[in-house]
């Protein structure tokens, strides 16, 4: 029996599947229990960290009673191991509210709601292949911007890495998968099969996961919502969630292995 594409665009479908994907699709969550449900796991996530940050705060004041709390918290916003403690620490948080909520689904299945099928590998490397070039062109653009194409707070982050492995594994590994399964998983599905539509399952989505990252300038946010549009359309042209998912690893390795040549030039000097 050959599998159907539940969630892909019928323009990428084969034709003699376009009939039965339209009469069978499958019914998420509507747009306004998406926007609740998403709420709790975006609090989930930052409670998360939250919890983190006061433990780590309380281990720091009680090795040293002269701790300037300001200063402290100052560096703990750049600091690498925390950063990467704190990706990691969030991640079973994130992510068991988004499988829970998304089997309390009925007449879905979890493979179906957050797009759980493997399409093969060309379609694969071919959207890396677009995101490479995605990367390409804003490398220039923050190069021709700044004289650089590691952002300042990254080359921050690195430095206070202390175990860069670890940094590698949350942004490279856990941190891909974790906001793809939120945001092109559960958001998106939920968006897309409301009156809002694919277009607009895309630029909400993208502009979510764009504000989550608030620690960079207006180009970075604006950087990331783009990237977001791209993982979005990947997504829905593909109707599959690994797409994305390769795709965002591979963008957070590119980053990643910048800011560690940037960082080994810059000790060289």
């Amino acid at each position: 029996m050959t599998e159907r594409p539940q969630d892909a665009d019928p323009q990428e479908a084969p034709p003699q599947q376009v009939q039965e994907l339209a009469a069978e699709e499958s019914k998420p969550w509507g747009f306004w229990i998406t926007i609740g449900l998403s709420t709790v796991i975006a609090a989930g996530y930052v409670f998360a960290q939250v919890a983190l940050t006061v433990v780590v705060t309380v281990a720091a004041l009680s090795r040293g009673k002269n701790l300037d709390i300001e200063q402290f918290a100052q560096d703990l916003v750049t600091n690498g191991f925390f950063w990467s403690v704190a990706v990691i620490t969030a991640a079973p948080v994130t992510i068991g509210l988004t499988l829970l909520f998304t089997a309390l689904a009925r007449g879905i299945t979890l493979r179906d709601y957050l797009a759980l099928q493997w399409r093969g590998g060309k379609g694969v490397v071919r959207w890396c292949a677009v995101l490479l070039v995605f990367v390409a062109a804003t490398d220039l653009g923050m190069y021709l911007l700044y004289g650089s194409v590691v952002p300042e707070f990254m080359e921050k982050v690195y430095a206070t890495a202390y175990f860069p492995p670890l940094l590698w594994f949350a942004f490279v590994a856990v941190a891909p998968v974790t906001e793809e399964l939120f945001f092109r998983g559960f958001m998106f599905k939920g968006i897309r099969h409301s009156s809002v539509g694919p277009v607009g399952a895309i630029v909400l989505t993208s502009l979510t996961w764009a504000l989550m990252h608030a620690q960079y300038d207006l180009y970075g946010i604006t950087i990331i919502f783009l990237g977001g549009l791209l993982l979005g359309y990947a997504r829905l042209r593909s109707g599959s969630i690994y797409v994305p998912i390769a795709m965002h690893v591979l963008q957070n390795i590119v980053a990643t292995f910048e800011v560690a040549c940037a960082s080994a030039a810059t000790n060289l000097t």
